[in-house]
């Protein structure tokens, strides 16, 4: 068996794709709980992502606001007008998250795992391979002893 090692050398892309590693691993346990903490990790790595952009980008920007970070996003043709609303409407289902089905759970963290991946290629020019995403988080799995 051969391991592959990524290196991330940026702190802030290291911590969202742990955070997304986490989510996806979490996503596929048959534990409520479990599918409701990968939502939670998964959706903390949407707003540190676009947190992050914004600091450096637009030093001017409160990047605590995360309806303006979608808008400034979607202003500097970094996301498309669909992509605001499906990370948007994702992110307000946290509020109802606990009420959602195990199915419907697993469905929306799929979806917003893509949106993720999404938003590392479009803000930080961070890009995988479906199969070394796939490498990526059996790494991270090991890393945690799943």
């Amino acid at each position: 068996m051969t391991l592959i090692i990524f290196i991330i050398t940026n702190p802030q892309i290291q911590t969202i794709v742990e955070q997304l590693c986490f989510g996806a691993i979490h996503s596929e346990n048959s534990k409520k709980c479990a599918k409701h903490l990968a939502f939670v990790s998964i959706d903390d790595a949407i707003m540190f992502c676009i947190a992050s952009y914004i600091a450096t980008k637009n030093e001017n920007t409160e990047s605590s606001n995360f309806d303006i970070g979608l808008d400034l996003l979607e202003n500097d043709n970094k996301i498309t007008v669909y992509e605001k609303q499906d990370i948007k409407k994702y992110h307000n289902a946290r509020k109802n998250i606990l009420n959602q089905s195990d199915i419907l759970l697993t469905q929306i963290n799929t979806k917003y795992i893509v949106l993720l991946k999404i938003l590392l290629a479009y803000l930080f020019g961070f890009r995988l391979s479906k199969s070394d995403w796939e490498k990526r988080i059996k790494e991270y799995k090991q890393k945690l002893n799943l």
